[in-house]
């Protein structure tokens, strides 16, 4: 993740790693994935047409948010999956996920891990509900279920297995590090190294060319 101070606001923009080659499975799995977000967006009182046969991945829409964590003023851009009309008229964002059917064996790492990714990453973006396609292995949808994004860390506490309010603590340490240790007009970059299981801040040669013509604009 690169790090940019510039008139005394932190820029933290996202860096894509290369990624590995994927397996004919990943690249199954992650169409299935696409499909989910078709059909759950699709509107049933309309037919089928050929277009809403066509898996399009490159199709996204992103809202730009306002929040806080602590005492830090974030603005932030999320990817939105699709909203929902509530009865007071008002309109709800909504994330869209799929898993592979649970067993015995597999509920407590989806609720270890796989509910952290999706409890934070709508947390953040104020999405109130996480719509879950559970699939089997030949990609067939056997059934979906709603969650509140409020009521996983219920769930989680009860059970011990991790806490949203440290998770969130540890975030705003973070910013709070960040804030203290980078200097006005210097770039870097955040990454977090397995082997000694820490964040390490390094310094970085360049800031992107979006953030730069921002700054200029102000």
């Amino acid at each position: 993740m690169g790090v940019h101070r510039r008139k005394n606001t932190v820029y933290l923009d996202v860096h894509k790693l290369p990624e590995r080659p994927q397996t004919k499975m990943d690249r199954q799995r992650t169409y299935w994935g696409y499909s989910f977000e078709q059909v759950a967006t699709t509107d049933p009182n309309e037919g089928a047409s050929e277009d809403s046969r066509i898996v399009d991945a490159n199709v996204e829409y992103c809202a730009v948010i306002r929040t806080k964590l602590g005492a830090h003023r974030i603005i932030m851009g999320a990817e939105m999956d699709c909203y929902e009309n509530s009865r007071d008229g008002k309109k709800y964002y909504i994330e869209l996920k799929t898993s592979r059917e649970l067993d015995a064996r597999s509920v407590q790492y989806f609720e270890k891990a796989k509910l952290l990714k999706y409890w934070i990453q709508s947390f953040l973006a104020g999405v109130p509900r996480i719509v879950i396609g559970f699939r089997n292995d030949g990609g067939r949808l056997l059934r979906a279920q709603a969650l509140s994004t409020r009521e996983i860390t219920q769930k989680v506490k009860a059970k011990n297995y991790w806490q949203g309010g440290v998770c969130l603590a540890f975030a705003d340490e973070v910013l709070c590090w960040l804030y203290g240790t980078v200097k006005e007009d210097e770039d870097y970059v955040l990454q977090f190294s397995p082997q000694s299981n820490r964040l390490e801040l390094l310094r970085a040669d360049s800031c992107p060319p979006l953030i730069t013509r921002h700054v200029e604009q102000l």
